[in-house]
Formats: structure tokens, C-alpha cells, sequence
């Protein structure tokens, strides 16, 4: 099982790394729908927030996600 979760760690962060890296425009990056919506009024915030940074920093903590879950993956089948 911890194999299993493991390698859908792995498989998650080349995703996010992949999507990071070369699918995501500037313009996904920012949200831009009303607060309220969802449901989810604290990752709306969240969201909201983070719109403040430049889409550079957004890719980087996108790709840093994506690192950090490669690298959990391999320390639990480890």
C-alpha cells in the first residue's frame, strides 16, 4: 500500500510539474471569480491573495508543489 501511495505521489508531482512547466499560461495563474462561490470561502482568500504575486512567483511555488510531492513519494516507498 505504501508503494501505491507512494508512486501516486510520484506520478502527481510530474504532473504538476509538467503542467507548471510547459501547459500553464500567464493568464491561469489568476483567479479571477467572485469570493463565494464555491463554498470554500478560505481557499478563495487563499487564492485571492496570491493573486497579488507576479506569475512568476506563482509558477515557482507551482513548480516547488510539484518538487515537493516527487520528492514525498520517493521517501515513503523508501
Amino acid at each position: 500500500m505504501t508503494i501505491f501511495i507512494g508512486l501516486l505521489l510520484i506520478f502527481w508531482g510530474i504532473f504538476v510539474l509538467y503542467s507548471s512547466t510547459f501547459r500553464l499560461k500567464k493568464g491561469d495563474y489568476h483567479d479571477t471569480g467572485p469570493i463565494g462561490v464555491s463554498g470554500y470561502i478560505e481557499f478563495e482568500f487563499l487564492f485571492k491573495f496570491l493573486n497579488r504575486f507576479p506569475a512568476n512567483v506563482m509558477k515557482g511555488f507551482t513548480f516547488f508543489i510539484g518538487i515537493a510531492l516527487v520528492t514525498f513519494g520517493t521517501i515513503i516507498i523508501v
